[in-house]
């Protein structure tokens, strides 16, 4: 007579587990350290300007964007997620989708509660 297999007893973790585990470590660290990270600060510099000016400045804002993508720690590690964590494109999307609706929706939240 053969017993029944126990549950739990022999199986293997999903594929996706160890990166569910290493997402959770990253996402606890960055909710723990959000209020100095600081990732869409202005300069004092830039805030001067920015005060300074009216109407519409295109160039200018086109200039500040991109310093920020260049300066802004959530944009560099938003680009080493990229290059090397995911290989498929299909996971790219949703990470760049997901990117996206965060970004805006924290720079939104920022504005709207100064």
């Amino acid at each position: 007579m053969t017993r029944p297999p126990s549950r739990g007893v022999g199986r293997t973790l999903p594929a996706f587990a160890p990166h569910l585990t290493t997402g959770l470590i990253a996402l606890g660290l960055m909710l723990a350290c959000a209020s100095s990270a600081l990732a869409h600060a202005v300069t004092a510099g830039d805030q001067g300007y920015i005060q300074e000016i009216s109407g519409v400045n295109l160039i200018p804002f086109i200039y500040l964007g991109a310093k920020h993508m260049v300066t802004g720690y959530d944009h560099i590690l938003f680009l080493l997620g990229v290059i090397f964590f995911l290989y498929r494109m299909q996971h790219i999307a949703i990470y760049v989708t997901l990117f996206a609706i965060g970004h805006s929706t924290t720079m939104l939240l920022g504005v709207y509660f100064n």
